[in-house]
C-alpha cells in the first residue's frame, strides 16, 4: 500500500511539472534549451501543431533533418477552425519553409513545404505586428532559434491562426499545384471552394483577352465574382467589361483580411487618368457572425460607369495563389443597374442579415409609398438607417407611431445626388447643409479628417448621425448608411449642447456657470434658444470687451444670467411653429415669453419661405439658423445672435465690483482690528 501511494504521488507530481513546464513554455521560450521540434513536443499550448506535424511522414522528416522555420497556431487557433479529412496531409507542411529566419529576415513571402511549394505572404504593419497570410505573429512567443540534432538551424514563430492553403477537391480527376489568379480560374472546376462557381467572371475574362493581369508576377489582390449567391441580385454578365475587371485587382497590395485596415482605400488596376477606381475592406458584426465586404468606390467615372461605391460580400476570404491572394465575392464590382428602390428591395428585403433589413420593414409598415416616391425622383441621396440604428431602445415608442415614422423617411431623403467627395467640397470654410424632402427641416454636415481617414457626421432633426457606409451607387442616386434614424430624439438638452460641434461656446459658458447641471432633468421641459459659435463670433467683433468678460470666471454668474434669457422652462417645449401660431392670435404682435432670466420678455416672429424663422427682439431682427431640434426633454433653436445689451455687463460687471470692493473693505477692517488688538 505504501509503494502504492509513493508510485502515485510521485507520478502526479511528474504530471504536474510536465503541465507547469508546458504553461511555462506557452508563455515564454527564454532560457529553453530544446531544438525546434521538442519545444513543440513539450509545450502543451502548442500540442496540436505538433501532432499533425508528427503524423506527416514528409513534414515529421523535414523538421528533424533539415533546416527549417515553423509557423505554430497555438491550440486556441484550431479550435476556431472546421476540422477536415485532409488536415494532416495539406497543413502541416504548409506552416514550414526550408529557410531559417528570423522576423527581420522575412520578405514579402516564404515557400511552403507544401507540394509546389505555394508561398505563405508576408505582411509588416510595424517591427512588432507582422502576419502571415491572415495569422499574426504573437511577437514575444517569435524567433525562437536552436539547431536539430544534425546541427541544422531552425527558427520557430508561433502565430494565432491556423494558416489554411488552397486545396484540391476530393477525388478530383487532376492536381493544381501552387496556381496563380489566372489558373486558379481556369482549373476552380477542381479546387475545394465550398462550392463556389467562377464560370461567368472567367468567360468575361476569357472574352476580353484579360488573362494576362491575372497572370502577373509579383503579389497582388484578386477579387473574384461567384456565378451566383442566394438573395444577392444576378448581374448581367455583358455589363462585365474591360475596366469592370481592372476594377476587381488592387495591383501590388497583398490584402489579407487580418493585416489589411478597414476602410482603407487602395487604387486598382481601374484606377487611370480617366477613370479613377478604388477598393476597401470593411467588416460587420452580425450577432455572434463577423461579415466581410469589399467596396469598389468610383470617385471618378465616365459616360458609362458611374461615381459611387458597390459592395460585395466576401464569401470565401484569404485563398493564397503564387501571384498573391483572391477572395471570392457575392457580385461584381463597380457595376451600378439598380435604382436606389431597387437597391433596397432586390439586394436587402429578403436578408434578415442584411444591413438595411430594418430600414425596408419600416418603409413597408408605414405604407409603402416611400418607395414609390424614391423612384420617382432623379437624383437622389437617401440617407438610410442601419438596422443597429432601429434597434436602439430610446427609439421604440416612436416606431409604433405609422405617420409619424412615415414623415421621419423624407428627412433622410436629399433631392440632389451627393458623394461624400461633394460634401467635403462644399464643407470648406463653412458648415454645409442642404434641405430635405421635410419643408424647413436641412441636413447639416461636418466632416472630421485623421490623416487618410475622414468621418463624416451629420444632424437632421436634432439627431446627430455618422456615416457608416457611404456612397453606394445607383442608377439614380447614392446611398449612405447611418447608425441613428433622423428626427427621433435620443438626446437631453444637455447632452446635445456637448455633442453639436456648432454650440461649443453656449455649452463651455453653461459648464462654466452650472446652468447646464439643469438641462438633464427628463421631469421638465427645455425650450432654449441657443446661440451657435458663428453669434458669439459676432459679439467679439461687436463687443470685444463684454465677449472677454463674459468667458473670465469671475463673471460665470453674469453668463449664467444671459444664458437663462434664453431659455424656458414649463411643463411643455414650444416649437417655432407654436410660437408662430401664438404670434397669430395676438394679431402678430409680440409673443410674451416667460424666460428664467426675464419673466416677460417679448419676441416677435417672421416666417419666410426662402430664410425661414426669425425673431425680433429689441428692434433686431434674428436669424434662426435651426429651428426644432428636439431632445428628450426639450427643443432647441439655434440663433444667429446673442441676447445681450450693452449694459448687462456694465450694470452686473458694477455690482460685481461693488461687492468685491466691499469685501475687500471689511477684510481690511478685520485685519486692522485683529492686528492692533
Amino acid at each position: 500500500m505504501k509503494s502504492f501511494t509513493t508510485t502515485t504521488t510521485g507520478f502526479a507530481s511528474a504530471v504536474l511539472l510536465v503541465l507547469l513546464c508546458g504553461t511555462t513554455a506557452a508563455l515564454s521560450f527564454n532560457d529553453y534549451d530544446k531544438t525546434v521540434i521538442d519545444t513543440l513536443a513539450w509545450t502543451s499550448d502548442l500540442s496540436e501543431i505538433y501532432s499533425i506535424i508528427e503524423r506527416n511522414q514528409i513534414a515529421n522528416s523535414t523538421i528533424h533533418l533539415r533546416s527549417v522555420t515553423v509557423f505554430a497556431p497555438h491550440n486556441e487557433a484550431f479550435l476556431k477552425i472546421t476540422k477536415q479529412d485532409n488536415d494532416d496531409e495539406y497543413l502541416p507542411c504548409y506552416h514550414i519553409t526550408n529557410v531559417p529566419m528570423k522576423l527581420e529576415q522575412l520578405g514579402k513571402s516564404v515557400f511552403s513545404e507544401l507540394d509546389g511549394n505555394p508561398p505563405m505572404w508576408i505582411t509588416k504593419k510595424s517591427s512588432e505586428e507582422i502576419y502571415v497570410n491572415q495569422a499574426k505573429i504573437v511577437y514575444h512567443l517569435a524567433n525562437y532559434e536552436h539547431n536539430n540534432t544534425f546541427g541544422k538551424p531552425q527558427v520557430l514563430h508561433v502565430i494565432d491562426q491556423v494558416l489554411q492553403p488552397l486545396r484540391m477537391k476530393k477525388n478530383s480527376p487532376q492536381n493544381v499545384y501552387n496556381p496563380n489568379a489566372w489558373e486558379f480560374m481556369e482549373n476552380a472546376e477542381y479546387l475545394d471552394l465550398d462550392s463556389y462557381h467562377t464560370n461567368t467572371f472567367l468567360q468575361r475574362v476569357q472574352y476580353l483577352d484579360k488573362k494576362s493581369v491575372f497572370s502577373n508576377q509579383g503579389g497582388h489582390t484578386f477579387f473574384i465574382p461567384v456565378d451566383e449567391v442566394a438573395n444577392y441580385p444576378k448581374v448581367r454578365p455583358e455589363k462585365i467589361d474591360v475596366k469592370v475587371i481592372d476594377a476587381h485587382i488592387v495591383p501590388d497590395n497583398v490584402l489579407f483580411l487580418g493585416p489589411t485596415n478597414e476602410n482603407e482605400q487602395f487604387k486598382t488596376l481601374a484606377f487611370t487618368d480617366m477613370l479613377k477606381v478604388f477598393a476597401s475592406l470593411s467588416k460587420a458584426e452580425e450577432g455572434d457572425k463577423t461579415k466581410y465586404y469589399v467596396s469598389s468606390d468610383t470617385v471618378v467615372g465616365d459616360g458609362v460607369h458611374p461615381t459611387g461605391a458597390v459592395v460585395a460580400e466576401i464569401v470565401k476570404a484569404n485563398i493564397p495563389v503564387r501571384n498573391g491572394v483572391v477572395h471570392l465575392i457575392s457580385r461584381p464590382l463597380m457595376i451600378v443597374d439598380n435604382t436606389v428602390k431597387q437597391f433596397i428591395e432586390q439586394s436587402y428585403k429578403d436578408r434578415e442579415d442584411s444591413v438595411l433589413h430594418r430600414f425596408y420593414e419600416e418603409i413597408m409598415n408605414s405604407g409603402g409609398d416611400f418607395l414609390e416616391k424614391l423612384t420617382a425622383m432623379p437624383n437622389i441621396t437617401l440617407f438610410a438607417p442601419s438596422n443597429a440604428a432601429f434597434n436602439e431602445n430610446s427609439i421604440q415608442s416612436y416606431l409604433t407611431n405609422r405617420t409619424y415614422i412615415r414623415s421621419l423617411l423624407d428627412l433622410h431623403i436629399v433631392n440632389r445626388r451627393l458623394s461624400i467627395d461633394d460634401i467635403v467640397a462644399e464643407s470648406i470654410d463653412k458648415r454645409f447643409q442642404v434641405p430635405t424632402e421635410v419643408p424647413r427641416k436641412d441636413l447639416f454636415f461636418n466632416v472630421v479628417t485623421n490623416g487618410k481617414n475622414r468621418t463624416l457626421t451629420l444632424e437632421g432633426g436634432g439627431v446627430n448621425a455618422t456615416v457608416v457606409q457611404a456612397n453606394l451607387a445607383a442608377t439614380n442616386g447614392i446611398i449612405h448608411i447611418i447608425d441613428h434614424v433622423l428626427g427621433i430624439p435620443s438626446s437631453t438638452v444637455d447632452r446635445k449642447l456637448a455633442t453639436d460641434p456648432t454650440l461649443n461656446e453656449t455649452n463651455y459658458l453653461g459648464q462654466v456657470s452650472s446652468l447646464n447641471d439643469q438641462l438633464s432633468d427628463g421631469h421638465k421641459r427645455f425650450t432654449y434658444f441657443v446661440p451657435r459659435d458663428f453669434a458669439w463670433k459676432r459679439l467679439a467683433i461687436d463687443n470685444p470687451s463684454a465677449y472677454k468678460k463674459l468667458f473670465m470666471p469671475e463673471y460665470s454668474n453674469i453668463a449664467r444670467q444671459i444664458l437663462e434669457r434664453h431659455l424656458i422652462v414649463a411643463d411643455k417645449a414650444f416649437t417655432m411653429d407654436d410660437l408662430r401660431k401664438e404670434a397669430n392670435n395676438n394679431y402678430n404682435l409680440s409673443v410674451k415669453l416667460p424666460t428664467v432670466r426675464d419673466v416677460s420678455m417679448y419676441i416677435k416672429i417672421k416666417d419666410s419661405a426662402v430664410e425661414g424663422y426669425s425673431i425680433e427682439w429689441r428692434n433686431e431682427w434674428i436669424h434662426v439658423h435651426r429651428s426644432d431640434v428636439r431632445c428628450t426633454n426639450g427643443i432647441i433653436h439655434v440663433i444667429d445672435k446673442v441676447l445681450i445689451d450693452d449694459n448687462d455687463i456694465e450694470v452686473n460687471g458694477a455690482i460685481a465690483t461693488k461687492s468685491i470692493t466691499a469685501l475687500v473693505l471689511v477684510m481690511a477692517q478685520f485685519l486692522v482690528f485683529y492686528y492692533f488688538n
